[in-house]
């Protein structure tokens, strides 16, 4: 009798992982919670349903794939970049064009990144889908959000419908990266740009080091610098082991020529400026500026060995 030959897990899974190049596009129904909070659930779902449905065909009629459906947002993959915009520009137009959505005013946001990723058990993993992700979290409602990394795979004619936003700062990379939007209406509906020029002027004016100082130690975070963590946790820049304050409690990130405060934390994080305004900080962002003190998972007091002072410090 013949024996079955056999595969291995292992083998299972490196048969079905794949490494290739492509352009991850991410695209997000807006505003889904007010469709179903003024149509109900049934008709908000129809609503929903329709939406997702012009962008499946629309990936499949410009060679992509769709990778999976996230409640209210589609992820696909495209093998080029160009395909990938193209799609993205027709699916804002389809919508927009839909007999049965006119009524309703809908839009979506989509984000997109080429590069490579990793295919595996038909989902994707890697760089490219992080900063898509990343994009369509930037992109407002009827926008197309990509990198220049990506254009710079584009044909000219394609390039040409795009726009620099400017450098920004996207969670999870070491570098800012130039955001860049792709132009798929008219002209006369865009909001005018400044020039890459005065955007590098601001840029250099709002450059700034933040000088922290805690327990008699200070902490200088640069605009280069990697994204500065503040907790109880031992593998934070900056430890404050207190009951109140939570193991990874917040960071401190550079966007944008600005320093932003990101609290993650449980009780909170509280900020008194210089001239005396108090700020409560809760799973949200808080710009710093001039002077100030941060205190973590309880109010700012006198006396209070804790308290982190910080200072803004312009170039």
């Amino acid at each position: 009798m013949k024996v079955p030959k056999q595969i291995s897990a292992a083998g299972d899974r490196t048969a079905v992982r794949q490494q290739i190049s492509a352009t991850v596009l991410f695209a997000d129904i807006c505003g889904s919670t007010r469709l179903f909070e003024k149509y109900g659930n049934w008709q908000a779902r129809q609503i929903e349903s329709r939406v997702l449905e012009l962008l499946k065909a629309k990936t499949a009629e410009f060679d992509g794939k769709v990778v999976k459906t996230i409640g209210d947002e589609i992820m696909s993959r495209f093998p080029v970049a160009a395909r990938a915009l193209q799609a993205a520009c027709e699916m804002h137009s389809t919508i927009k064009d839909d007999s049965y959505l006119l009524e309703f005013d809908i839009a979506v946001r989509i984000g997109l990144q080429h590069g490579p990723v990793l295919v595996e058990h038909s989902d994707l993993f890697g760089d490219a889908v992080n900063v898509a992700a990343r994009m369509v979290a930037l992109a407002k409602a009827d926008q197309i959000i990509t990198t220049r990394e990506t254009v710079r795979q584009l044909p000219d004619n394609l390039e040409l419908m795009t726009r620099s936003l400017g450098w920004s700062r996207v969670r999870g990379k070491l570098d800012e990266l130039e955001i860049v939007e792709v132009i798929w209406q008219e002209p006369s509906s865009l909001t005018q740009l400044v020039s890459l020029e005065q955007q590098d002027e601001v840029r250099n004016l709002l450059f700034a080091r933040l000088i922290l100082e805690y327990h008699n130690k200070t902490y200088e975070v640069m605009p280069d610098s990697h994204i500065f963590t503040i907790g109880r946790g031992d593998r934070n820049h900056l430890v404050v082991d207190q009951d109140r304050v939570s193991r990874t409690h917040a960071d401190i990130e550079f966007r944008q020529g600005k320093f932003i405060l990101v609290d993650g934390s449980t009780n909170g994080t509280y900020v008194l400026l210089n001239n005396g305004s108090r700020f409560f900080v809760q799973r949200e962002e808080f710009t710093l500026h001039d002077r100030g003190i941060i205190c973590l998972g309880k109010a700012v007091t006198a006396n209070d060995p804790d308290l982190i002072r910080y200072e803004c410090v312009q170039p």
